[in-house]
């Protein structure tokens, strides 16, 4: 199926069950919605869906840049789903994912359905319809950004604050000990330096003993080896040039001697550092006392994570006090961002009040073309207290249908036609301060005829001078006041029902319109009067 709309009002028709679903799906897929396994078909074909665009390149080649793909005057958006559901998308035959072509669909397309009549009392399409006529969307969106930025910096706040609470209630016992820390002054290896202390002043007199002994047998007596080997290399001097064997020996005991003096000087050092001493040896395990119970205070065995440890609490202070500093930069930075979206939630709610009143007389007037002659609308404004993602508006829209029916909120008084009649005046509206290339009305007429459906038509003709329009309708009315008209329809081909497109030309649309107001028999009268509702709308 190949649907080719034109500039201006495309009309779409057919009879109920014909098909027309089928165009909004593959429409829906193109928007980059994801893909309803039942829009494949029975056959083993892959679903292949294929949109052709004509894009301004001052308009969209930033768009495209932005998101890393080519620009082409000439778009071609396409979808392809396969038997399990599974679908592949492509902008100009490079592959992308659903969100590239949201962002670019987004700024093209807009469909407007009768199943979102209950958006009408949605805050949100309220605030966007008002927005939209006071020319300020931009600005607002901003503003919600902004506001969505300062909210999760405000939540940052609470998170900090409540990290302060928590750690205030330690602070005091972390600092205690870390005085503690800083009393004991921990040094690096000190507990091995002071168990290696404690065993020489615990073992002071074995060592004096034996000290002494290695003193009096290498040098202190008449027979000390010293001497004994000192009376050996006298004797080898005489002989010391006869061969080199005797040179080495002679040196040889030279080298002893040398080393045996050295090792009785460090043998009387040895006695020296072990001298007796109570009160050293009493502080030495005082101290290593002390450093005992400081590890099993904090549940640790190794010395050298106690001294880990007192980092880690002096960092933790540290960060206390950071937090301290955070909180009170961020409290001035939220303050400064709170002034600021005041200022711009205020300008915004001006700009809405004046909107307001004009809005209220268009809609007003769509109504009265819509046999509503005494339909009342107010978009009651009210600045409040505190600003949330919508500015400080409090926006409710109040209606009523009938003389005499005091104004109510929206939502509690509509009716289901009534609310059909404000949805099209709103989508007109809407539709009027958009710069959307392309907007579809899918059968948003549905429940209304005669003049009303006039009045239909005449509204789509307005939109389509400034918008491309495609719209499904049942009533020859508005079928009437198209620039293109497609009909779809079915027939069987090979045991199948096959849906088909069809551009109607004049003599076409004039079959339709007779069928659509005659009900599907195109009798002469029905023609006569299908020629006089086409001469509003353009003939081939």
């Amino acid at each position: 199926m190949v649907f080719e709309p034109t500039k201006g009002l495309n009309i779409i028709t057919g009879e109920t069950g014909s098909g027309k679903s089928i165009v909004m799906d593959a429409l829906s897929l193109i928007l980059g919605n994801r893909a309803d396994i039942k829009t494949k078909g029975e056959d083993n074909n892959k679903c292949i869906v294929e949109g052709v665009f004509k894009l301004s390149r001052a308009k969209y080649q930033s768009l495209f840049e932005s998101l890393e793909l080519d620009f082409e005057e000439e778009t071609i958006i396409r979808r392809e789903i396969n038997d399990h559901g599974k679908s592949r998308s492509f902008v100009n035959d490079t592959p992308v994912n659903l969100q590239q072509i949201r962002a670019i669909t987004q700024n093209l397309i807009n469909i407007h359905s009768q199943h979102e009549n209950t958006q009408l009392t949605d805050r949100e399409f309220q605030f966007n319809l008002l927005d939209n006529y006071a020319g300020i969307s931009s600005e607002v969106n901003g503003f919600k950004i902004d506001f969505i930025a300062f909210k999760n910096r405000t939540a940052y706040l609470r998170t900090c604050e409540q990290k302060q609470q928590a750690w205030l209630k330690e602070k005091d016992y972390l600092n205690y000990l870390l005085n503690e820390f800083e009393q004991i002054n921990l040094q690096i290896n000190e507990e091995q330096d002071l168990e290696s202390e404690l065993n020489l002043l615990s073992n002071a007199e074995a060592i004096s003993q034996v000290s002494d002994a290695m003193v009096q047998l290498i040098t202190d007596n008449d027979l000390s080896i010293v001497d004994s080997l000192s009376q050996l290399k006298t004797q080898l001097k005489a002989i010391v040039n006869v061969s080199s064997l005797s040179k080495e020996l002679y040196d040889r005991i030279e080298s002893s001697i040398i080393e045996l003096k050295d090792i009785a000087g460090e043998a009387d050092n040895l006695k020296q550092s072990a001298m007796p001493d109570g009160a050293r040896l009493e502080e030495v395990n005082n101290r290593l006392q002390t450093i005992q119970n400081l590890k099993r205070k904090h549940g640790i065995l190794e010395f050298e994570n106690l001294l880990k440890e007192q980092s880690i609490i002096s960092d933790k202070l540290l960060t206390i006090g950071n937090i301290d500093y955070e909180i009170e930069t961020i409290k001035v930075e939220l303050a400064a961002r709170e002034s600021e979206l005041e200022n711009r939630a205020n300008k915004i709610h001006g700009s809405r009040i004046k909107a307001a009143n004009k809005i209220e007389g268009e809609v007003k007037s769509i109504l009265k073309n819509l046999e509503m002659p005494k339909a009342e609308i107010k978009f009651e404004l009210s600045n409040k207290a505190q600003f949330d993602e919508f500015g400080k508006t409090e926006l409710v829209v109040m209606f009523s249908a009938n003389v005499g029916m005091p104004l109510q909120p929206l939502n509690k008084v509509a009716s289901g036609g009534e609310l059909s009649r404000l949805a099209l005046s709103f989508r007109s509206i809407e539709a009027g301060n958009t710069d959307l290339s392309t907007l579809i009305f899918d059968e948003i007429d549905t429940g209304v005829s005669g003049k009303v459906a006039d009045t239909i038509g005449t509204l789509f003709e307005q939109l389509s001078q400034k918008h491309q329009i495609i719209a499904i309708t049942h009533l020859p009315q508005v079928a009437g006041y198209g620039q293109s008209h497609f009909m779809i329809g079915k027939r069987e081909e090979q045991n199948k029902t096959v849906s088909y497109l069809k551009y109607l030309n004049k003599n076409d649309r004039v079959d339709e319109l007779a069928k659509m107001l005659s009900g599907n028999v195109a009798t002469d009268i029905a023609r006569k009067n299908a020629l006089e509702l086409l001469k509003t709308g353009s003939l081939d």
